[in-house]
């Protein structure tokens, strides 16, 4: 093909993926503006009350004597 008809049809393609990325980004956007922006710390802090709270229920019932 002609070199100038290959640059034109590469700067075309440049151009589409270009706007499949700005469309991309901006969708992204809206996205965590519509739920809010997680952090790394707000992210984390459920996990680690979860992991400081007492388990409500004892895993397994206490052997007694006669058992053993």
């Amino acid at each position: 093909m002609h070199p100038q008809i290959i640059a034109m049809a590469a700067a075309e393609h440049v151009k589409d993926m270009q706007a499949d990325a700005t469309r991309a980004r901006r969708a992204r956007q809206a996205r965590r503006a519509r739920r809010g922006v997680i952090t790394v710390g707000a992210a984390a802090r459920p996990v680690q009350i979860a992991a400081q709270a007492p388990c409500p229920q004892v895993p397994c019932p206490p052997l007694s004597a006669r058992a053993a």
